[in-house]
């Protein structure tokens, strides 16, 4: 097969992954693409998962090309090309089913890996939700929210007033929560799903001026605190979620 032949610095796409996978991408595009799986762990390890599948299909499969062993004369001969005969339909059916599996395998590890959010993406829709409140604050007598999915976060006198999902992509989303503390400071969670990332259980905080954020991996999902970095309650939200 032809390597494939392509600008280096083009955008990726999935025929790069696949030819990637079976080790007919081009020297600088598999460069080029080795250098974005060393920054996005998650897309190494289907691209791996990939790289073992076609392996294995290789050895079950020899290729057409590979030296078949002499067949025995006379009627051993004319047995073996019944056989053969025989099994022919079989094998081709095997090896279709196990192409349609392949397939379907490839199909859901895009469309998984399509719907996954980084936590970048998530910190900047963070950045943003909180911005948005900023600047059309929640009045002080707005009602206190009740939804099952969203943290209880009372006894800490954070308060839930909004929440809502948001389209980070065209099949990502997360799910925005916006509480208020007792002086009327937003709190912002956001929370989307995880299913190829490390756990990454205890929080971390970075800070964008005066934003400060608190991130964390669990339970195959993505969590951002977001709020100002004098706003009460910020610390105690993330320490009430990461609670064992």
């Amino acid at each position: 097969m032809k390597p494939t032949d392509a600008p280096a610095d083009a955008p990726l796409s999935e025929a790069d992954i696949q030819a990637y996978a079976d080790g007919t991408l081009s020297p600088a595009r598999a460069a080029f693409l080795r250098d974005y799986l060393l920054r996005d762990p998650a897309e190494a390890r289907r691209v791996a998962f990939y790289g073992k599948l076609n392996e294995q299909i290789q050895r079950t499969f020899p290729s057409a090309g590979e030296p078949a062993p002499k067949a025995f004369k006379g009627r051993r001969e004319v047995r073996s090309r019944g056989r053969t005969a025989l099994a022919t339909p079989r094998l081709r059916k095997t090896i279709g089913t196990l192409l349609a599996v392949v397939i379907a395998c490839m199909a859901a590890g895009g469309w998984l890996a399509a719907t996954q959010v980084t936590q970048q993406a998530l910190n900047n829709a963070a950045v943003m939700v909180l911005a948005e409140t900023a600047a059309a604050p929640f009045p002080a007598s707005s009602p206190t929210r009740s939804a099952p999915s969203a943290p209880d976060l009372e006894a800490i006198g954070l308060r839930l007033v909004d929440e809502r999902v948001l389209s980070l992509g065209v099949l990502q989303r997360a799910t925005e929560f916006i509480y208020l503390n007792g002086d009327n400071q937003p709190v912002v969670v956001l929370s989307t799903l995880a299913l190829l990332a490390p756990a990454q259980p205890q929080w971390s905080a970075r800070r964008i001026g005066d934003v400060r954020l608190l991130t964390w991996t669990a339970q195959r999902q993505r969590f951002v605190v977001a709020g100002n970095a004098r706003t009460h309650g910020l610390m105690r939200a993330a320490d009430v979620m990461t609670m064992p």
